[in-house]
């Protein structure tokens, strides 16, 4: 509701372009400020959006229980380290930026072993899929600032 889209091609507003330091597209704003740029997932676009979000993602974090391990990153080392401690029967979860990491942004992937050709975003949903299925909680669109013992944590 209330929401605008506009396309500007820079070829014909370059004036536009300059004078909003556009390096990359798509660029993202509301009411004139920049908010993003690049491949955004829709995920991604209504968290900046939603100026609440902050409020509701931390009331809802601080609702969770301790977990046993929790994964910093949501690239493939992370996934992995997630699914192999989750396979352990250990309370899992992943606090992940994005989920995937820098392999979203790769087109294509043929370097990794026993697949010999795949691309980023496909990469990526199937890892995710993969990790699901331990009961792995994953905590997307979100950066760690601080890190607390469970000792630090009773006050």
């Amino acid at each position: 509701p209330g929401t605008t889209a506009t396309m500007i091609d820079g070829a014909f507003f370059q004036d536009e372009v300059e004078e909003r330091k556009i390096m990359a597209v798509p660029m993202v704003f509301q009411d004139n400020e920049h908010i993003g740029q690049g491949r955004m997932t829709l995920e991604e676009i209504i968290a900046k959006l939603d100026t609440d979000s902050d409020a509701k993602d931390a009331e809802k974090l601080n609702a969770k229980d301790v977990f046993d391990v929790l994964v910093i990153g949501g690239g493939p080392a992370g996934n992995t380290s997630a699914i192999y401690a989750a396979r352990k029967g250990i309370k899992t979860g992943i606090v992940a930026e994005r989920m995937g990491g820098q392999v979203m942004d790769t087109m294509d992937i043929e370097n990794y072993t026993s697949i010999q050709k795949t691309q980023g975003p496909k990469f990526v949903a199937e890892m995710e899929a993969h990790v699901r299925e331990y009961g792995v909680d994953i905590m997307n669109l979100q950066r760690v600032a601080d890190i607390k013992g469970a000792d630090e944590t009773a006050n």
